[in-house]
């Protein structure tokens, strides 16, 4: 027994130095620094060229939220350049788009078109009636709309004549008879509730020149001013509307018909 303990301390010694080796170990592991992982170079797309929708050029790119706004830039021609042939050469129809470009510009200042066109060119071009400001009552125009260098007649704005037109209106059931005998009323009195005027448009430059008519037609003051944009649009309008171009302008030009 005496001669087995030697080896059996010699065992313990080398225990304690297998764990304390073991020991070190973990410990200079804990404290080593961990091995980097490789990771994947993400994919990347093809460069794109600037110009293109997703990368536009410096010119096209939008402003930071920095940058001052400011207004669009565009050339604008308004000369609307209406010939005769965008009427498909007929005057009449020339006419017609005159007389209602008249009579939207005065709707835009609060005038009611009446009824007082007649077949084969009789009655009034244009009869408006509008209310008075403070006047408890109404005022009335009476146009007659010329487009281009069409010619004037006075004899067709003169009073005579007007009351002869009214009459007529009654008379085809146009108008009531008190609404006509307000309007002859107001005819006799004079310009004060009854004015007159000669409208004429230059399709071409856009520009309208409105003229006072007196009691026998006979013209007075006049002033010019432009509608060239209303002209325009109404002419748009009325393209979009004649798709068939029976009337005036051409067919889209993706009709295949």
């Amino acid at each position: 027994m005496m001669s087995s303990f030697p080896w059996i301390i010699a065992g313990l010694g080398v225990l304690l130095l297998v764990l304390l080796g073991l020991r070190v170990f973990l410990f200079w592991r804990e404290r080593r620094p961990p091995a980097p992982v490789a990771v994947p170079a993400p994919h990347r797309p093809p460069p794109t060229k600037p110009g293109s929708p997703l990368v536009p050029a410096a010119s096209q790119r939008p402003p930071k939220a920095t940058d001052k706004p400011t207004p669009l830039q565009f050339r604008v021609a308004d000369a609307p350049d209406l010939e005769l042939r965008d009427f498909h050469g007929d005057g009449q129809v020339q006419g017609d788009f005159g007389e209602m470009l008249t009579a939207v510009y005065l709707a835009g200042q609060g005038w009611k078109r009446l009824p007082s066109k007649l077949q084969a060119g009789r009655g009034i071009d244009g009869l408006f009636i509008r209310e008075v400001r403070g006047g408890g009552g109404f005022e009335c125009l009476a146009t007659e709309t010329k487009t281009n260098s069409a010619t004037y007649d006075p004899a067709k704005m003169d009073d005579d004549k007007l009351a002869r037109d009214i009459a007529e209106l009654f008379e085809v059931g146009a108008v009531g008879k008190a609404a006509a005998d307000e309007l002859l009323r107001a005819l006799h009195q004079g310009p004060s509730f009854f004015r007159k005027e000669l409208w004429r448009h230059d399709l071409s430059s856009g520009l309208t020149s409105v003229t006072d008519l007196g009691r026998k037609g006979e013209k007075g003051k006049s002033v010019t001013r432009s509608n060239a944009r209303l002209m325009s649009a109404l002419f748009t309008a009325l393209e979009q509307f004649d798709r068939n171009a029976v009337y005036i302008g051409t067919k889209p030009v993706d009709d295949a018909s």
